[in-house]
């Protein structure tokens, strides 16, 4: 594997006063490579959907959650009710961001325990509710769910796949300077 190149300080110093980074990130500090304008506009697309649902498999299904992203994240504010019942431990939620049609968005397994506990739950219980944030981690989508979502997205749509191996590298697509990259 290719070792990469560090960024220096006399590489960052065109950047002072810059809004951007090299790679056009908004942190002018930081060498990180944000999502491509497709992905950005599927997300947005995403987030503007009537068409989504959250689904807390075996608790609920959340209709049109409201969806926040930034540039390397996507946010889910949540609250999942609990009903009469016994007590309830809950180590993890098995979370689902999905197309009313049922076609998965992604799916993740939230931990909830607490210093390995798990949490307690249930009315007479004291917690007849939680309250969650689902936080996801994201620096590329896959090109054919972008096209998918966008339709007359033309090229490779991630800017971390490589053209000809489709693999994720640092420079993916990227034609850098030497001052770049």
């Amino acid at each position: 594997m290719k070792k990469l190149p560090m960024i220096t300080a006399a590489d960052m110093a065109p950047l002072e006063g810059a809004t951007t980074n090299l790679f056009g990130g908004l942190n002018p500090h930081g060498a990180y490579v944000p999502l491509t304008e497709d992905e950005q506009e599927v997300l947005q697309r995403i987030a503007d959907s009537k068409d989504v649902e959250l689904v807390v498999h075996g608790w609920a299904v959340l209709p049109q959650p409201k969806i926040t992203f930034g540039d390397l994240r996507v946010g889910i504010k949540f609250r999942v009710n609990f009903g009469p019942g016994r007590p309830t431990p809950i180590h993890f939620f098995d979370l689902e961001l999905r197309f009313s049609s049922g076609e998965t968005i992604y799916r993740q397994k939230l931990a909830v325990d607490v210093g390995g506990k798990p949490v307690i739950v249930g009315q007479g219980v004291g917690i007849d509710f939680l309250d969650l944030a689902w936080d996801i981690a994201i620096d590329h989508m896959d090109p054919s769910f972008v096209k998918r979502m966008k339709p007359g997205a033309i090229g490779l749509t991630s800017r971390k796949l490589d053209k000809d191996t489709k693999e994720r590298t640092a420079y993916g697509n990227m034609k850098l300077t030497n001052t770049q990259g």
